[in-house]
């Protein structure tokens, strides 16, 4: 789009059609990513705002975790064995929820095609009024020779529409056939004698036709028009589910921050889009004329937005954009802001794309997925861009792309925290903990940092050979090894995320699963492109086989003088051993990269990463040498332990050491006078020297560190033990009523020997209030709980129901002196579901026997009432009703209640069931209460803990 203003006077010199506009595919492509994630968001919420679809599900998640005995948020309780068998269970109902989710993205990517598509047709409509009254002959004319110098032609030769003086910018749009249509105000079409006004503007409509992109930024324009909506769809659903006071600011903050991320990706998309347009102009002809149509626009209109209002805008100002052509920027291809929007589309994308594949297929493992989709989005889609900025020969700044896209992760990390969510509701991603998705935003920004360090790289690398006839092939490469780099290093992501809360099970990752997974090997690329790009002659230089020479023979010798001086008696010892000379490999690779990096004037990191892997491939094969000559068999484990494990740990250290070296380079200031990663050395001897000045403390740091080295920081980490072998138990229901048998014909329990005819100890009175915990099943877990003594505020009506309500039945014993004793069980509770059920037992011992009156009093406030209302202060009002039940033939005398409770109405309603009973044993009285809130009553638990209590009561 061109502002008309002013009268420049000087025509322009056109030459002909300049060359192919820089693509911009890949940036419509985030934008349907980022609506196809936005999408996902929303099918979750909808699927838990959906009675008949959430309910199974969280009825499902409650039999499982009950079945198997899983609470995966306690980090002290998780067992491996027992969280497969949960997800094993699980797999079914969580497929359908994630078929619900990519329903959901997908229904809002055919919204963004239903845009593209009725754009057109809307423009159509809109057209229609403003059409000029009489044509302007001559500005067809023009047109058409500017078409023909612009080689246009067939379907893509657009068409001319003049409009009516009320449209005051030309715009490019297309007709409903998907031809290109120019919009010209009138008062560019009758300037058409004057090439200096009416050929730029031209000019510039019809390289966004060559950029065949016109249909394509419907979509952009329509990016809000989708994400918006559907955010304030999921926060109403959640505002449903959970009720507006729960929403928290962690939720509320993401929708903001996603709605922000998608208007700065529509507004850089189309400020790129009118850059590029100008620079296609200039390419193509003389850039003088369209720099002072621009210059006499702004001095007609001198408006100077904030940098807030900059940011969001969807069209640079005329300023802008003549202050570009005049220093001939390649706006499209530089900016922080670019690095930034990417790195947070490609973290939205990846964790939605994570969360939707990981509920359709829940026991598998799909990490490779979003570290795969992070690689590809980061290597052909960063990348190019950081290759381009590398050609412009001012890579002076680029740390600065590198923070930028690290933010930017950062930011796509706190919305959706791939591995860490807990289940529930909340928008986008599950899980309203702050602190789950702060510690992801710093996972994700550390490693979107050595991602994009390790793309700035290679397109540095890629960069220094200059234009040939293998440009593309090496560009491709670059592309493809930076996908590939990227997936190594992203893959660890979510195991670290979620393993960090168990710092022993992570360890034991990092030392066995992660070498024995086949995605590291990925980052092998990252030297063997070093190796294709620089070739080996620039690689092998005196000084670098030098620094490989000693790095090796210092970390062999360690290594195979650590197995000489202490032999293995046991198998704990033969691991730490092994993990010592894995260690000592890697270190001794690791030790040559930094030397190589930081040598002045010496080749950079180019050349160090190849002499890094090498020393440590060769230091590892040293090693494997060494087993096979005392006699171990050779084998492919023993090749992986002494040759892959030092490579894969290598290659780790390597790419998290390599954003230092850099920004210790930019501190320094070598970055200005060496530009590229892989400069030649400028004296030979000057270089050898400082080699050996920076190999000299590093050796014995190396030396140091690895005489003290015991395995992996923190020390050996022993084999991991397998999990005790359970059979998986029947079904259970939710819950079952043959969890646990009637315990009144059952075995007798704990027996306390206490004598119902006197009053107990504390101890004797907790240990029978306790005894109930042998007949529960395991997933009931203990609860504190604490006696309220106090008089009830809450507000009862009918007035007549307070006596049962508060229990002032009760009260009425003789004050005297006593021993009162409570304990509590409850199922586990699941972050999705607000299903569960708690017993309470409390056993009071008095000085003297509890009246004969006392059940009967009950009884008597009983069947006064048969339903009320109990409002506690700031509460909601619960209903009760009700009911008598048979008394359990136990103890001296005994008596049972049953309340059937309600809260709220419609979908937001709330059942309950609570089942009381009181048991009167000489000089004890013992209060059971199984309350369980959507889900029906265990009978069978209620019936063993008044049992094996007064079992324990009984002596």
């Amino acid at each position: 789009m061109t502002r008309t203003d002013g009268q420049p006077p000087a025509a322009p010199v056109v030459r002909g059609p300049a060359g192919p506009p820089t693509p911009l595919l890949w940036l419509y492509l985030q934008v349907v990513g980022l609506v196809g994630a936005v999408g996902v968001a929303v099918g979750s919420m909808f699927f838990y705002g959906n009675r008949p679809l959430a309910q199974p599900y969280r009825e499902a998640m409650l039999r499982c975790a009950r079945a198997h005995d899983v609470d995966p948020s306690v980090p002290a309780e998780f067992d491996a064995t027992r969280t497969m068998q949960f997800l094993t269970c699980m797999s079914d109902p969580a497929r359908v929820r994630g078929l619900v989710m990519l329903t959901g993205g997908v229904l809002l990517v055919v919204g963004l095609a239903l845009i593209v598509v009725l754009t057109p047709v809307v423009d159509r409509w809109r057209l229609r009024h403003h059409r000029l009254a009489s044509p302007v002959a001559g500005a067809a004319q023009r047109f058409a020779d500017l078409c023909d110098r612009q080689g246009l032609h067939g379907r893509h030769r657009p068409e001319l529409f003049v409009a009516g003086p009320s449209v005051r910018q030309a715009f490019t749009t297309v007709r409903p056939g998907g031809r290109p249509l120019v919009v010209l105000p009138a008062a560019v079409a009758v300037a058409y004698r004057d090439p200096a006004r009416f050929d730029p503007v031209v000019q510039h409509e019809l390289a966004h036709v060559r950029g065949r992109d016109v249909r394509w930024v419907s979509a952009v324009r329509g990016l809000l028009w989708l994400v918006v909506p559907a955010v304030a769809v999921a926060s109403v659903s959640e505002t449903r589910a959970v009720g507006l006071p729960e929403i928290t600011v962690v939720t509320a903050g993401r929708a903001l921050v996603l709605v922000l991320v998608s208007a700065l990706l529509r507004a850089l998309v189309l400020r790129l889009r009118e850059h590029e347009a100008d620079q296609q102009v200039s390419r193509s002809g003389d850039a003088t004329a369209l720099v002072r149509l621009l210059e006499a626009a702004a001095a007609t209109r001198p408006h100077h937005p904030g940098r807030l209002r900059r940011l969001f805008a969807r069209h640079p100002t005329p300023q802008r954009r003549a202050a570009a052509l005049r220093a001939g920027q390649q706006v499209s291809v530089d900016g922080p802001m670019q690095a930034a929007v990417t790195g947070a589309v490609t973290a939205v994308v990846a964790g939605a794309v994570a969360q939707a594949a990981n509920a359709l297929a829940l026991d598998r493992d799909l990490s490779v997925l979003p570290a795969s989709l992070v690689g590809v989005l980061l290597g052909f889609g960063l990348t190019p861009a950081l290759h381009r900025r590398a050609l412009t020969g001012a890579p002076s700044r680029r740390w600065l792309p590198i923070v930028a896209a690290a933010a930017g992760l950062a930011v796509g990390g706190f919305l959706f925290p791939t591995g860490t969510t807990d289940g529930g509701a909340s928008f986008p991603t599950g899980t309203n903990s702050l602190g789950i998705s702060l510690w992801f935003a710093i996972l994700a920004a550390l490693a979107s940092m050595v991602a994009v360090t390790a793309c700035t790289v290679l397109a540095g690398l890629a960069a220094r050979r200059g234009l040939d006839r293998f440009t593309r092939l090496r560009r491709g490469l670059t592309y493809l090894t930076a996908a590939a780099t990227v997936t190594a290093i992203c893959w660890p992501l979510p195991a670290l995320a979620v393993g960090l809360e168990w710092p022993v099970s992570i360890r034991a990752w990092l030392v066995y699963a992660l070498p024995d997974a086949p995605w590291p090997w990925l980052g092998l690329a990252l030297p063997t492109a070093v190796v294709a790009l620089i070739g080996w002659r620039r690689l092998a230089t005196r000084a670098a086989l030098s620094v490989m020479a000693v790095t090796g023979l210092i970390g062999a010798s360690l290594a195979s003088a650590q197995a000489l001086t202490n032999p293995p008696a046991t198998l704990d010892a033969a691991v730490a051993l092994l993990q010592q000379r894995e260690w000592i490999c890697a270190l001794a690779g690791w030790a040559a990269f930094v030397v190589l990096a930081l040598g002045r004037g010496d080749p950079g990191v180019g050349r160090a990463l190849v002499a890094g892997v090498g020393v440590a491939a060769l230091t590892g094969t040293s090693q494997f040498v060494h087993q096979v000559v005392s006699g171990r068999t050779v084998d492919a484990t023993l090749l992986r332990l002494y040759v892959g494990v030092p490579v894969i740990w290598w290659f780790y250290l390597a790419v998290l050491t390599t954003p230092v070296l850099i920004g210790l380079s930019a501190l320094a200031g070598r970055l200005g006078q060496r530009p590229d990663p892989i400069g030649r050395p400028a004296r030979r001897s000057g270089t050898r020297a400082r080699v050996w000045q920076v190999l000299a403390p590093v050796t014995a740091a190396l030396l140091v560190g690895a005489a003290a080295l015991v395995g992996l920081p923190g020390g050996p980490v022993p084999l991991p033990t397998a999990a005790p072998a359970t059979t998986a138990p029947a079904a259970v229901g939710v819950p079952s009523p043959t969890t646990v048998a009637p315990s009144a014909n059952a075995s007798p329990g704990t027996r306390t020997g206490a004598d119902p005819g006197r009053m107990l100890t504390v101890a004797e009175a907790g240990a029978a209030a306790g005894a109930v915990r042998a007949k529960l099943p395991a997933f009931w877990k203990p609860e504190p709980q604490q006696q309220d003594t106090g008089e009830s505020r809450s507000v009862v009506k009918p007035a007549a129901c307070r006596q049962l309500a508060t229990d002032d039945y009760l009260r009425r014993i003789k004050p005297d002196r006593r021993v009162d004793e409570i304990r509590g069980f409850a199922t586990r509770k699941t972050p999705s579901s607000i299903s569960g059920s708690t017993v309470i037992v409390i056993v009071t011992s008095y000085a003297h026997p509890v009246p004969d009156t006392l059940l009967d009093e009950a009884e008597v406030a009983r069947a006064a009432c048969t339903r009320f209302t109990a409002t506690a202060p700031g509460g909601a009002p619960v209903r009760f009703t009700v009911s008598a039940q048979p008394a359990p033939q136990v103890g001296e005398e005994s008596w049972r209640v049953r309340y059937d409770l309600a809260s709220g109405s419609g979908s937001s309603k709330i059942t309950g069931t609570t089942l009381y009973g009181l048991v009167r044993l000489g000089h004890n009285l013992v209060v059971v209460q199984l309350t369980a809130i959507a889900e029906p009553p265990d009978e069978a638990v209620f019936e063993a803990a008044v049992a094996s209590t007064v079992t324990a009561l009984s002596g």
